[in-house]
């Protein structure tokens, strides 16, 4: 029955989105067309897209998509370049991603380094860009008032960049700098090694990120290294950055006119040499080499097996997406599912298939799963089922209704989709109109509409034994090889010809199954009826306060989809008040999500996702989406909670995937890790992850039933039902949440912060990397709001600033952050760097010069500056949620920190508006560099053993330390 609806659903979508189009260019301003055609006539467009299109096209070729949002908070831009690691040189690689660094360093319109980061950051704004395959993609976010100024130094990095001498020689050290701060990352170390065995004539197998090796001098006749370099730049930039091969979207509050007007006059310069992208006809495997075996030993302890199955490119049926249908068939984690055969098996944790690598020329199918040691004794067997789930598939008028789900559920989901922020609208749209036409550019990755039998037969016939590149990573990996950038150790070796047979022999498995028909697909879309005509603007309505349950209830009248958010917190006494506890507290709330994975897998698919999280005082449940099933889904989750199937086999893989966990972290990167103690430090009631581990190795199961039963016993509960409800459903939820959940009322104790002391501390920590890092931390001198307020317009001040300042002049690594750092109420802020040229001494002192450097800066700073940043940081927090979900989130915040009248974003915001300019001064001295600042040093050595120390008074040991703390109390 849900598949003939969903059939039907799908034709009457199809009127639908045949008539919901918008006008583009000539529609909409008319007049002739110019030599600057417009290239397309309509856009498809969700019927909840208020939003209006416009498709441009310069006389440079430039292709444009404008966005007009009259109520953005943010305008943003995306340029993305048709290029990327895969037009390096074979002698400068990294080329591509070195050149993306240089263009932030100065155009000659604007030619200070640094300029365009700042005027970013000083008007509430985000920039970024990434290197990829074949992409390049440049990106930022602004205050829309500012869009046009932006724009204008934006589009100078594609016109007129510098690269300047003296930057080129510097920015060589930054990337470098990044390649040193992933060496240990095991997903880079797991690319080095495919780059290594691929058909090494491939693109691909280059070394994308490029380090002082690669980026020197390689013709040792040239005397200057940076000069030769130089010219290697200016060459890859003329011969690759082509207005022909570039996309280009802009969102604003203009009009759609006023938007083209700005793009024509910042754009139209950027010179065109009518290039295009060639299609990669190189094989991604040499001719007859697959299949074959690899090995890895991994940096952390993990195991997963993962099968690479080379195939044709398959971007040109994007209305048929064979591997899309294939890896969600594969991939499904429901009822007779491969995944659900290999847990009870006690071979696998999880599971992943679809597109791997895609790009013009061909695509990989990838499998990929995370084993358990157990799995790693059996990996033949796993490849046996992986293949009997692929022999499942058999195209064909029987398994056509398959497609059509998933067909519907698409169309489903781009109808009542939920609207992101600009930013990364801006950034996916760029990438995507290299690749759909404008009409589907909107739904291009997301469309399916053919079911091609043939297709997909074509497609399934690349998932063989004989084209497969198998990879096992795990400790017990046996190895023989080392690659050259990312020292990974492996090997690797011809598949055994009997062992092949049995792969291809291995015919279907009655425990592998196709999936059910999804049950969890809303057949019930209308929007319910408010109660109240002028709710649009109210919070939400504490409804029930009874024993222990608080009920806040609101019908949303702002994005009027037929979705909605349930969350409820169960708050106990027992959550984090011991190390066990809150060990406990995590294995029982993975048990019950991993009970509930056969099931809350297909309700993801019908857009309806729900999430179980243990945090410091409980649990939280969080189910949002359509909200017609919610209910049914809700009924599976409590019945999970209440009644937890404590399978021993599945707890003990839990457990062990626990302690790994915990293990590794301490084989995290240095920033990760200096940045990760501090909540240890500063929260009475946060465990080590040597506290936690010592738990869990002594865990038995039959101490989490106990656990359970008390955590149960006694608590209260929280709850939130936003969207497409009336009042009476959420009053049926809470019966049913607080009937199977809370059984006694007792609070919890309240959350507890140190308050530090005046005067400075140091922590010193582990880390099994060569790069230092070192974060400095203050905190403000009491919890009031206005303190919070203007340490964080310190941070807006100062953030942008200390980047340019240490990391692209200084140039002492890759890794440069300055942010505020508020902990519940209690104000902070932090500076960090990791470093591979200076250790933690020498970090300290640049750290403190740059501060000490800061005092002339707030003297000096004048009233119009300061009004700018404090703009920038209003207009920051008085961003609106994209979406309902956004917004019951921010409900959710305010609830959990006590703002029962839905407000702290308002207070802050006045609390910033209130800050003048001699007060921040006075609290920039008393909480930064005044006598009576409270701070941590909290840093790694690295290969820097002779600045163990750093001079200020150490921490020894973090319980002792809290021990002898006063606290800031929150209920």
């Amino acid at each position: 029955m849900t598949s003939r609806f969903m059939v039907s659903s799908f034709k009457r979508w199809i009127v639908w989105l045949l008539v919901v189009t918008v006008t583009t260019a000539c529609g909409l301003i008319g007049g002739e067309k110019t030599d600057e055609e417009k290239f397309s006539s309509v856009i498809v467009k969700s019927e909840n897209d208020y939003r209006d299109y416009q498709s441009v096209e310069l006389s440079n070729k430039l292709r444009i998509l404008l966005i007009s949002d009259s109520t953005t908070d943010k305008a943003a831009a995306s340029l993305d370049v048709h290029v990327g690691s895969a037009q390096d040189p074979d002698n400068y690689q990294g080329l591509a991603h070195f050149l993306e660094h240089m263009l932030f360093l100065g155009t000659k319109k604007f030619p200070e380094a640094g300029a365009y980061q700042t005027f970013i950051s000083t008007h509430s704004g985000n920039h970024n860009a990434y290197t990829s395959f074949e992409h390049t993609n440049y990106f930022f976010d602004i205050d829309p008032a500012y869009l046009d100024q932006a724009l204008d130094r934006f589009s100078q990095f594609f016109i007129a960049p510098l690269f300047t001498d003296e930057y080129v020689e510097r920015e060589k050290n930054a990337v470098h700098s990044e390649y040193m701060a992933k060496i240990k990352t095991d997903q880079r170390k797991a690319l080095d090694v495919f780059k290594s065995v691929i058909n090494s004539r491939h693109p691909f197998a280059k070394f994308s990120v490029g380090n002082l090796d690669t980026l020197s001098v390689h013709d040792r006749r040239e005397a200057n290294d940076s000069g030769y370099l130089r010219d290697q730049l200016l060459s890859f930039y003329d011969e690759h950055y082509s207005a022909s091969i570039m996309t280009l979207v802009v969102m604003g509050r203009e009009s759609l006119p006023e938007l083209e007007a700005i793009v024509r006059k910042r754009f139209s310069a950027i010179p065109t040499s009518d290039k295009q992208v060639e299609s990669i006809d190189e094989p991604l495997f040499v001719k007859g080499s697959l299949p074959l075996m690899l090995q890895i030993q991994p940096e952390k302890e993990q195991r997963r097996l993962s099968i690479v199955f080379p195939t044709e490119e398959e971007v040109g049926f994007y209305r048929q997406k064979p591997l899309h249908y294939l890896g969600n068939l594969i991939g499904h984690e429901g009822k007779g599912s491969l995944l659900s055969y290999l847990k009870q098996k006690g071979w696998a944790e999880g599971l992943s298939a679809g597109t791997g690598l895609s790009y013009m020329g061909g695509a990989t199918f990838n499998v990929t799963i995370k084993l358990t040691p157990k799995g790693v004794e059996s990996v033949d067997d796993i490849i046996v089922a992986i293949f009997q789930a692929v022999n499942r598939i058999s195209p064909g008028d029987d398994q056509r209704w398959l497609f059509e789900e998933q067909r519907a559920l698409a169309e489903q989901k781009f109808r009542y989709q939920d609207m992101s922020t600009p930013i990364h609208y801006v950034l996916g749209l760029a990438t995507d109109m290299h690749y759909y036409p404008l009409q589907d550019l909107l739904q291009g990755s997301t469309i399916m509409r053919q079911y091609d039998q043939q297709l997909i037969k074509r497609f399934l016939a690349y998932l063989t034994p004989a084209n497969s590149f198998i990879t096992l990573t795990a400790p017990e990996a046996k190895v023989d090889k080392q690659t050259h950038f990312y020292s990974t150790r492996y090997s690797v070796s011809p598949i055994d010809l009997q062992l092949l047979k049995r792969w291809v022999d291995g015919g279907l498995n009655p425990e592998i199954t196709l999936p059910e028909a999804n049950i969890y697909i809303a057949g019930d879309l209308n929007l319910k009826p408010s109660a109240s005509t002028d709710s649009v603007d109210l919070p939400p309505e504490l409804i029930l306060e009874d024993n222990g349950l608080r009920l806040w209830f609101k019908h949303d009248e702002q994005f009027n989809l037929p979705k909605g958010s349930l969350l409820f917190s169960v708050r106990s006494p027992l959550a984090s008040d011991s190390a066990e506890h809150k060990a406990l507290l995590q294995m029982y709330t993975s048990m019950v999500s991993d009970q509930l994975t056969e099931l809350s897998y297909p309700a993801n698919l019908a857009s309806l996702s729900y999430s179980l999280s243990s945090h410091g005082r409980g649990f939280s449940v969080k189910i949002t989406g359509f909200n017609d099933k919610q209910d049914l889904l809700l009924d599976e989750i409590l019945k999970a909670l209440e009644f937890p199937r404590f399978d021993p086999q599945r707890f003990e893989n839990l457990k062990q995937d626990k302690i790994r966990h915990l293990e590794n972290a301490k084989k995290g990167q240095p920033y990760h890790r200096v940045m990760g103690q501090l909540p240890e430090m500063i929260y009475r009631y946060q465990w080590s992850e040597e506290q936690l581990l010592s738990v869990y190795k002594a865990m038995t199961l039959d101490q989490l039933k106990g656990f359970k039963q008390q955590l149960l016993a006694r608590g209260e509960i929280d709850m939130l039902v936003f969207g497409n409800y009336v009042e009476q459903d959420a009053q049926h939820y809470a019966k049913k949440v607080s009937f199977s959940l809370l059984q006694n009322h007792a609070a919890p104790p309240p959350i507890e912060v140190v308050k530090l002391k005046e005067g400075i501390l140091s922590r010193v920590i582990d880390s099994n990397y060569s790069d230092a890092a070192l974060m400095l931390y203050f905190q403000g001198t009491d919890a009031d709001k206005k303190r919070r307020a203007a340490m964080g317009l310190t941070a807006q001040i100062l953030r942008a600033d200390f980047y340019t300042k240490l990391r692209t002049e200084k140039q002492l690594g890759y890794i440069v952050i300055a942010g505020a750092y508020p902990i519940m109420e209690v104000p902070g802020i932090y500076f960090l760097v990791q470093s591979p040229v200076a250790g933690p001494s020498e970090l300290k002192q640049e750290i403190e010069n740059y501060l000490t450097q800061q005092i002339t800066m707030a003297v000096d700073l004048d009233e119009k500056q300061f009004i700018r940043h404090r703009e920038a940081l209003v207009l920051l927090l008085s961003e609106s949620p994209q979406n309902l979900w956004e917004q019951s989130e921010q409900y959710w915040q305010d609830i959990a920190q006590n703002y029962y009248q839905f407000d702290f974003k308002e207070q802050l915001i006045a609390a910033v508006k209130s800050v003048t300019l001699d007060e921040w001064r006075q609290y920039f001295t008393e909480d930064i560099v005044g006598r009576q600042s409270r701070a941590i040093w909290i840093y790694s050595v690295g290969q820097f053993t002779e600045q163990s120390t750093i001079g200020e008074t150490p921490i020894e040991s973090v319980p002792l330390f809290k021990s002898k703390q006063a606290y800031y109390h929150f209920p």
